[in-house]
């Protein structure tokens, strides 16, 4: 029989028009596409790009000697080139997890024996080695993603199901354990900034030309402290990785570990690291800049510098007398520019108006994108409106802001650090949305139309409820 034969009078799906069978393989679970692409090779090699679209445009692995060894085979595999974002999860073997008595001797033999081959490998450095062997065979990696949860958008396997670092599940069933979240743990021995600078050797040994690297955290940010120091030793190898970088998005937040009150010295030179961090990646075009905890007004020193032009001198701030610590701040690393910085996102943070429009109008002659995103403003009690229509007349005064596309603003709230409240002052748009968008040329009418007209909703107890409460306590 000739192959024209075998084709005719052979399985019906050799028949199907891809359509239909992209289409029946969709409502598939991942157990099912994978027994139908291995049905027959006409099959396999119909449905070989949406699989890797779908399976390896975005993979997720940890650095764990069983994970990395999968990803160097992935990085000699057809797969390889379709991998274009590589997201690395936070998880590792803890050491904690090995005091659980639940579980068979067996279970407990193959942890220990786990975790002391991850810190092995993680003491001499071979796990860099291994990512690095990895990212020299992904020609066509974009972005780089550290991420402390997975993803919930495994749509194919149902509702719960989640994008996990391979290796996951085989731990499981070898361990009786899950892998641990080293930002979970706080202090584990595998903790955030470790991962960071890893990945940073890895790209710099393996020469990557990778674009983007994102932290992708919701547990906890990363210190300002550790997480971005780069010793002089490094600095001749990762900074030309910096350089290449377009895109950049971080967490930061030390709420775990950080002081509740810091001095003024403090802080301005706690972000020194990030600061530093900042000037070795001159080429931003996209800079996402989120908060998760931590003293705000680190923050607000932070973004004061921010602000500043490029090379200009750092006003000392008030408060700092003593000689040496002025020497030190003056010593600081610089302002930076970012002159082709065309989306800035902001989130989670509390800022003053003032500040705020400083820093949009330093960004504002390329700025095409804007977003803020749980942005508390720091206004006086009960001029909340007043300050929010305030900042957005600003704004639209700003002659910079003509190249502006897209505005997102999202989950506003306002706070007067000398009101205790239960439950934060919000803005509420059209619609009593709490969210709006606009994509098109004329932005400043969606500003004066939309921004501009929010409502402020504050909840405000009733009086029986306070009665209550009052009488709760006297009991």
């Amino acid at each position: 029989m000739d192959e024209s034969t075998a084709y005719t009078h052979g399985s019906p799906l050799l028949r199907l028009p891809l359509e239909l069978l992209l289409r029946v393989s969709h409502h598939l679970t991942t157990i099912e596409l994978g027994n139908l692409r291995l049905s027959c090779r006409h099959v396999e090699s119909s449905l070989f790009h949406s699989f890797a679209r779908e399976f390896f445009l975005h993979k997720q692995f940890n650095l764990t000697e069983f994970s990395l060894k999968a990803l160097v085979a992935v990085s000699r595999s057809r797969m390889a080139p379709h991998l274009r974002f590589l997201h690395i999860g936070l998880e590792t073997v803890s050491h904690a997890s090995m005091c659980q008595t639940q579980r068979s001797t067996a279970h407990t033999h193959r942890h220990n024996r786990l975790h002391a081959e991850n810190w092995i490998l993680s003491a001499t450095g071979q796990d860099v080695v291994l990512l690095a062997e990895a990212l020299r065979g992904l020609v066509n990696l974009e972005d780089v993603v550290l991420r402390d949860t997975n993803s919930s958008r495994r749509s194919r396997d149902g509702h719960g199901a989640t994008w996990r670092s391979y290796g996951d599940a085989t731990f499981r069933q070898q361990t009786g354990t899950l892998l641990s979240n080293a930002m979970a743990l706080r202090d584990d021995e595998f903790a955030s900034y470790r991962v960071l600078i890893k990945t940073l050797q890895a790209l710099a040994a393996a020469d990557a030309n990778v674009g983007g690297i994102e932290l992708l955290l919701r547990r906890h940010g990363v210190p300002w402290r550790g997480t971005f120091y780069i010793p002089e030793y490094l600095v001749p190898t990762v900074r030309p990785v910096l350089a290449k970088l377009t895109k950049l998005h971080l967490v930061i937040g030390d709420n775990y570990r950080a002081r509740p009150n810091v001095d003024s010295f403090d802080a301005e030179t706690w972000s020194f690291d990030l600061r530093t961090f900042l000037s070795y990646v001159p080429n931003l075009r996209d800079f996402r800049f989120n908060g998760q905890g931590g003293n705000t007004v680190v923050f607000a020193r932070f973004l004061e510098w921010l602000s500043l032009d490029a090379g200009s001198a750092a006003p000392p701030p008030a408060g700092v007398t003593n000689s040496e610590e002025t020497a030190i701040i003056q010593a600081g690393p610089p302002p930076v520019g970012f002159p082709q910085l065309t989306r800035f996102s902001l989130g989670r943070i509390y800022v003053q108006p003032p500040l705020l429009v400083r820093l949009l109008r330093k960004f504002a002659p390329t700025l095409e994108d804007l977003a803020l995103w749980e942005v508390t403003l720091c206004v006086d009690d009960e001029q909340e409106l007043v300050a929010w229509r305030g900042l957005w007349q600003e704004l639209r005064g700003l002659g910079g802001l003509d190249k502006l596309r897209r505005l997102k603003v999202g989950r506003q709230t306002f706070d007067d650090v000398q009101v205790i409240r239960s439950r934060p002052v919000t803005a509420r748009f059209r619609d009593g949305g709490g969210e709006v968008e606009y994509i098109g040329s004329d932005w400043r009418a969606f500003a004066r139309e939309t921004l501009e007209s929010a409502e402020i909703t504050r909840i405000v107890q009733d009086e029986d409820s306070q009665d209550n409460e009052d009488s709760s306590d006297d009991d």
